[in-house]
C-alpha cells in the first residue's frame, strides 16, 4: 500500500509541475517589461482593439519621441533597457534592432525614437514603449 502512495504522490507532483510550466509558459510569447529592471506585470502587444472601442484608427499613427540615455543592455529576445533621465526603463524592439544592439557594451552613449502605444489589458491600460530606431552616440 505504501508503494501505491508513493507512486500517486509522485505522480501528482509531476502533474503539478507542468501545469504551473505551462500556466507560466502561456501568454509570454510577445510580453511586455516594465521600465523597472524588477520582475513586472506585463501586456500583450498583440491585442488589438474591438471594432466598437473608443481607440484610435489603426491608421493614426503614435508620435515618435527623441531621446538619449546609456544603454544598459537586453533583457530578453524583444526588449532592452536604457538608463534614461527618468532611470531604467525597458522598451520593446524588433528582432534587427534587438541584433544590431546585442555586442554594445553597457554603458554606450545612445540616442533613440521610440513610441508609445496604450494597450487595455485585464488589469488596466499599460503603456508600452517601443524603440524605432537606435544608434550610438
Amino acid at each position: 500500500m505504501k508503494k501505491r502512495n508513493r507512486t500517486t504522490m509522485t505522480l501528482g507532483a509531476a502533474l503539478l509541475a507542468l501545469a504551473l510550466i505551462g500556466t507560466a509558459c502561456s501568454g509570454n510569447d510577445n510580453s511586455s517589461s516594465s521600465p523597472s529592471a524588477s520582475p513586472s506585470a506585463s501586456a500583450s502587444p498583440s491585442a488589438s482593439p474591438t471594432p466598437d472601442s473608443d481607440n484610435p484608427s489603426p491608421s493614426a499613427s503614435p508620435e515618435r519621441i527623441e531621446a538619449k540615455g546609456k544603454y544598459v543592455g537586453l533583457q530578453d529576445s524583444h526588449s532592452v533597457e536604457i538608463e534614461t533621465e527618468q532611470g531604467p526603463t525597458g522598451f520593446q524592439v524588433t528582432p534587427e534592432i534587438a541584433e544590431k544592439v546585442d555586442s554594445w557594451d553597457p554603458d554606450t552613449s545612445v540616442k533613440f525614437q521610440y513610441i508609445v502605444e496604450k494597450i487595455d489589458g485585464d488589469a488596466g491600460t499599460v503603456e508600452q514603449k517601443t524603440i524605432v530606431s537606435i544608434d550610438k552616440e
